[in-house]
């Protein structure tokens, strides 16, 4: 009886604990939201041309409109881009963990010996390996068109820690779309 009592507490606790988990998880991503949206509303605030699309969890805030047809999510699209670790609620030089765009790395004081990284990259959208906040995000670029693309670590790599970005990390996309195929 009492083995019995014992199993039935650490159960529960165990329960309580992974509920209490979960509710501080998504505490952590409305919190991350609210930074995103704080993100968009300064930048509408700078440039009320600015155009905004929400679609499954990631915000894309147009800078410069491309043109063209639209990338579907069974398209393919080729892209320069500058990820952010998003936690502090900015984009700047302290928080890119990576770019494949040369002049944009330069720029930003990055110096790196082996400069293959620096070329377009080709995503296709139906890849189960992208991030779900980038796949969301890119739906809908058009060629030329140069866009941030954020969201919460919810969408991007979880509970898992990947090189330098904390798990559940939102990050933030900078990107400069060469070419779409649908």
């Amino acid at each position: 009886m009492r083995i019995r009592y014992t199993v039935t507490l650490i159960l529960v606790s165990a329960m309580a604990l992974v509920s209490c988990t979960k509710e501080s998880r998504e505490l952590q991503y409305a919190n991350q939201e609210s930074k995103i949206e704080s993100f968009v509303q300064k930048r509408q605030a700078d440039d009320p041309q600015t155009r905004v699309v929400h679609n499954g969890g990631a915000t894309r805030v147009v800078v410069s409109e491309g043109t063209g047809i639209e990338l579907t999510a069974r398209g393919r699209v080729t892209i320069y881009y500058a990820g952010y670790n998003f936690s502090s609620g900015s984009v700047s030089n302290s928080t890119l963990f990576a770019t494949n765009y040369k002049d944009f790395a330069s720029s930003a004081g990055w110096k790196l010996s082996d400069e293959s990284v620096f070329a377009p990259l080709e995503i296709d959208l139906a890849d189960k390996d992208i991030l779900d906040g980038l796949r969301n995000g890119l739906e809908g670029v058009r060629e030329g068109e140069e866009c941030y693309i954020l969201f919460s670590g919810k969408y991007a790599f979880g509970k898992s820690k990947i090189g330098t970005i904390p798990a559940n990390s939102p990050l933030a996309f900078r990107v400069w779309v060469q070419q779409v195929e649908n």
